[in-house]
């Protein structure tokens, strides 16, 4: 704490200096405001760059956004999200992974669902932590269908899932009884030159015998 006071007195100085902050400047102290959960005084810093002319970066915005998930302000994210696009900062692919990481973790799939739709539309590609993301959170709901439209779209898009990802899916399609659709999903590994490792066929194995198929 003592540290970001003397920050902030040392930033105070440097402006009644007439020396003019720049973006780098701000987004430290953004960043220390941030993490420290002293979000109103990081709303009032934000407020104090557009001011001075130094129009926060797409990582000042992506730690603001960060800390206010964290905080539970999901709607002021979305407005926070609004004056970012407002202003000409398009989110990258940072902001969107944060964005779905605290939507999963807070169980808003169907929201989570809706930005990653967004993020395509508007030419942001997503990446293999924003697709685990998803993945992780639909497997652990048992939303199986959900899960494999993600793995439908990673493909169409030229990810492949690893078999990791592959295994979580066929267990968890298993442990719901589904057990033709994980051996469909299966089929679909061999076709796409995925090797199937000893834990898929286990899990199989596993499942027939359970459901007698």
């Amino acid at each position: 704490m003592g540290n970001l006071e003397k920050a902030k007195g040392l930033f105070r100085e440097m402006e009644d200096g007439g020396v003019q902050a720049n973006v780098v400047a701000f987004h430290v102290l953004m960043d220390a405001f941030c993490k420290r959960q002293r979000l109103q005084e990081a709303s009032e810093l934000l407020d104090l760059m557009i001011q001075k002319g130094q129009y926060p970066d797409t990582m000042t915005y992506t730690t603001f956004i960060g800390a206010l998930f964290k905080q539970g302000s999901i709607e002021k994210v979305y407005g926070l999200l609004d004056l970012m696009i407002q202003r000409g900062q398009h989110p990258d692919i940072v902001t969107y992974n944060t964005l779905i990481d605290a939507l999963c973790k807070e169980g808003r799939m169907e929201e989570a669902n809706r930005l990653l739709d967004l993020m395509i539309n508007r030419g942001q590609h997503p990446n293999a932590i924003t697709y685990s993301k998803l993945l992780n959170a639909f497997f652990k709901e048992r939303r199986m269908d959900e899960a494999n439209r993600v793995i439908g779209l990673m493909i169409q898009r030229g990810k492949h899932p690893d078999v990791v990802a592959y295994n979580t899916l066929i267990d968890a399609l298993c442990k719901d009884g589904r057990v033709d659709k994980a051996n469909k999903l299966l089929h679909l590994m061999l076709q796409r030159n995925e090797h199937p490792d000893i834990v898929t066929y286990n899990i199989l194995i596993k499942a027939m015998d359970a459901y007698n198929c």
